[in-house]
């Protein structure tokens, strides 16, 4: 995969690092196949904030016009971690059966498992404007068409 998608300056709490044990126990819980690509990843780093922050979009979402903010992607872990998923499902009143991979209660990245237990596409869920966005087929095509965005304001500068 070449470059780390990781940010290496982030100050933020490090998971402990991902084990085989970890995610055989996650898959039980959530009762699905995590993409290996993820796993990969996760073997890297066990989650945190990513360098390439937005995921471009064919529709407008209550974000932006033409993509969606992505800043870190969680690890597998009981806190901070995507076995908090069920929790902030209810909370939330989120679809069933996703697993949420990145979001902040009003906008959630997850991977989408409502019709498959394993390889699943990965969605945009916006709470505020009720939709659900296809991103990407699978994990590994949503990890290649991460970008950074820049702001325009930014460019001004």
């Amino acid at each position: 995969m070449g470059k780390s998608i990781w940010l290496e300056d982030v100050e933020i709490e490090k998971l402990a690092p991902l084990t085989d044990e970890m995610v055989k126990m996650a898959e039980k819980q959530l009762k699905v196949k995590l993409p290996q690509a993820y796993i990969t990843l996760l073997k890297e780093q066990n989650g945190g904030y990513i360098e390439c922050n937005a995921y471009p979009t064919d529709v407008p979402t209550s974000w932006a016009d033409d993509h969606v903010n992505v800043d870190y992607i969680s690890g597998i872990a009981e806190e901070d971690g995507i076995l908090d998923s069920e929790y902030l499902i209810e909370e939330w009143d989120l679809p069933k059966n996703i697993v949420l991979i990145s979001g902040d209660g009003h906008t959630w990245t997850a991977l989408d498992y409502r019709k498959t237990k394993e390889n699943p596409p990965v969605i945009f869920v916006d709470v505020e404007d009720e939709k659900i966005i296809k991103l990407a087929p699978d994990f590994e095509t949503f990890l290649s068409g991460l970008t950074v965005w820049e702001d325009e304001e930014d460019e001004d500068e």
